[in-house]
């Protein structure tokens, strides 16, 4: 009888050796989101922990500037987001040298601003002002004169304290992002007003650069401090005119 051949299959197990640096996992950087849903007008805070230099990062499209905390060892990012700011998931993205990619969704909602009349002060009517009157003006020339600062963007930051309030007491008398109407015309309050009697000190909010001090027709005398970074404060003083105390320094 013809034996029928047998075949063998013979597997070949081939193991290579890396070198450890070659496969070592990149530790995950240690990273602190202030809120993973935000609404339209929000702020989104962002610390990166014990890191030296490098981090780079981005909200969507918008690329995130960082800067040194007090103590020297973190990095922090302030991304605010505009009251037009479209709806939906943004994909934020850090970059550190040496550690892995650090990536989280940052969802935005909607928010219901409030709907007022555009409030008229004596001093405004006296001129002659109406409501129509004054929005316009602001849409078409002074948030022009202010963009025009508010779009140059130091690379530097002028901080390194914390945030104050301008004014000792805090007395809110119209919200950041209220919408101002008048009959069909309207415009958005890009600030928020605070009630207090004449002279009272005004507070800079932190150190920066006085960019402008400008009396406008609407806004009335009107200050702008730069703090770096694309970070400012605007002050609009429709009373009298006004002198920033700084409350470390004295005037």
């Amino acid at each position: 009888m013809r034996q029928k051949p047998i075949f063998l299959f013979f597997t070949i197990l081939v193991i290579t050796f890396f070198p450890y640096s070659a496969i070592a996992i990149l530790s995950a950087p240690e990273v602190f989101v202030s809120s993973h849903a935000l609404t339209q007008a929000d702020t989104l805070l962002v610390v990166v922990k014990n890191q030296s230099a490098g981090i780079s990062g981005r909200l969507g499209s918008v690329k995130m500037r960082f800067f040194r905390s007090e103590n020297n060892k973190d990095w922090i990012a302030l991304v605010g987001m505009p009251v037009n700011k479209n709806p939906g998931t943004y994909n934020l993205v850090i970059t550190i040298p040496g550690k892995a990619l650090f990536t989280k969704n940052i969802k935005v909602s909607k928010r219901n601003f409030k709907i007022t009349t555009m409030p008229m002060t004596p001093e405004l009517l006296k001129k002659g002002y109406t409501p129509n009157k004054i929005i316009n003006t602001v849409k078409n020339e002074e948030n022009k004169t202010i963009n025009k600062v508010l779009n140059n963007i130091d690379l530097i930051s002028y901080v390194n304290k914390p945030f104050i309030y301008p004014l000792s007491e805090i007395k809110i008398v119209g919200d950041y992002g209220d919408i101002r109407a008048s009959h069909n015309n309207k415009i958005q309050h890009l600030g928020a007003d605070l009630k207090a009697p004449k002279n009272t000190f005004l507070y800079a909010v932190n150190d920066g650069k006085i960019t402008i001090i400008k009396n406008l027709p609407d806004y009335g005398n009107t200050a702008i401090i730069n703090h770096g970074l694309g970070v400012y404060s605007l002050y609009l003083c429709y009373c009298s005119p006004f002198a920033f105390f700084n409350k470390n320094k004295g005037c």
